[in-house]
């Protein structure tokens, strides 16, 4: 039986680019006021001729006005409704690698549940809620996680920017009674220790773990920097493949101390590490102006570029650390370099590093071009949904 949710009315001539399946309308895309719509609140999105394009929810503070949730016109949102979604974006995961336990198990509008991101660490499920609408079905959503994996240990870790833009406050919490927000996970046979509510964005960067694979052929035997070393993923996995020299740069000590912990716990000898800490734009043109040699160097930095206005600026930021790393690496060693911001495109990306090369006056290959895996799946056309570059070149 269908719902009589409120209408929401676009502009004459906006309904095409949802209809041709983008998930949102822009606030100037909005025929008249609707601030009797209440943040979150769901209602059917209608051309100016009155035809139902989409149901999602709604919230007048926010920019982004308007997010789908079906093409249904008359679909009703409730707790089943989230119920089908979350188990049919589960079961696309474990069809894929069932043995698999440390996945994406909700990616946001890429599985039709827009502002809602599920991460999974075993018996540990991490939940971002970035939306008003998807905090209106927040305690569902626990419930529901709880009931496709029972004995599910839930933290809410509601921390991204996007939730002030809506009218949220950033939440950081365990949800399960009893339970620590500590865990020691396994990824590619090494271990890591995890404080879910001290670590940046839901506690590991599991769309990196195949890509850390890379390191398997060409470290064997190698000095190795790893620059934004974070909790030291990319050092620790050229230490598990026989690097003979690993130096971790990290700005945050406390990040730093992460890995140093990580590294004990894989039980690597200690004279093969080293930990800098300091910014490493600086450090990469300190080392680099210094002669410093390395075979390998590893850049995964945080996104550069967070809106499009600020794209000419990141482009100058990956060309900086990219033609430093350049200059670090002795002939016939390796540059694996990363971007996760979907505003610089893949062409785009490798260009700014082809540039960076000519302007250190050295020569690149480039070897492999990976994206995200399996879990993060790209939705077309949401563009937005795919971010993740990580290039492996080959250096003359």
């Amino acid at each position: 039986m269908a719902v009589e949710y409120k209408q929401l009315f676009l502009k004459p001539h906006e309904e095409k680019r949802i209809l041709q399946g983008e998930f949102w309308a822009y606030d100037n895309e909005i025929r008249g006021p609707f601030e009797d719509f209440a943040p979150g609140e769901v209602c059917r999105l209608c051309s100016s001729g009155g035809m139902v394009v989409a149901t999602g929810y709604v919230n007048p503070l926010s920019t982004i006005a308007f997010r789908v949730l079906s093409y249904d016109p008359d679909v009703v949102i409730d707790r089943e409704f989230l119920r089908r979604r979350i188990r049919e974006a589960d079961g696309q995961r474990r069809a894929m690698r069932p043995q698999n336990s440390y996945y994406r198990m909700v990616y946001g509008e890429a599985d039709f549940l827009p502002g809602l991101v599920i991460d999974r660490f075993d018996d540990y499920f991490i939940v971002q809620i970035t939306t008003a609408g998807m905090e209106n079905f927040k305690e569902d959503i626990f419930a529901l996680v709880a009931e496709v994996h029972p004995g599910a240990v839930c933290i809410e870790k509601s921390l991204a920017l996007a939730r002030e833009k809506e009218g949220l406050p950033l939440i950081n919490r365990v949800i399960t009674p009893g339970r620590s927000a500590e865990k020691d996970i396994e990824i590619n046979a090494l271990k890591f220790k995890v404080d879910f509510l001290k670590s940046q964005k839901t506690g590991f960067f599991l769309d990196q773990r195949d890509n850390y694979l890379l390191l398997s052929a060409i470290s064997d035997g190698k000095e190795v920097l790893d620059a934004f070393a974070y909790a030291g993923a990319w050092g620790l996995h050229a230490c598990r493949f026989g690097a003979r020299q690993v130096e971790f740069l990290e700005i945050s000590g406390d990040y730093l101390n992460q890995a140093r912990a990580n590294a004990a716990l894989n039980g690597f000898a200690a004279d093969r590490l080293s930990f800098v800490q300091g910014d490493a734009i600086q450090k990469l043109k300190e080392m680099s102006k210094s002669g410093m040699g390395k075979d390998i160097v590893i850049l995964d930095p945080p996104a550069f570029v967070k809106s499009r206005a600020k794209l000419k600026e990141a482009r100058r930021g990956y060309k900086e650390i990219n033609l430093r790393a350049l200059k670090l690496i002795r002939p016939g060693g390796y540059l694996i370099s990363c971007s996760c911001s979907h505003f610089l495109p893949r062409d785009e990306f490798v260009a700014v590093i082809d540039d960076a090369a000519r302007d250190a006056g050295r020569r690149i290959k480039l070897i492999e071009m990976r994206g995200q895996p399996y879990d993060h799946a790209v939705l077309l056309p949401l563009y937005q949904s795919e971010y993740l570059k990580c290039a492996l070149f080959y250096v003359y």
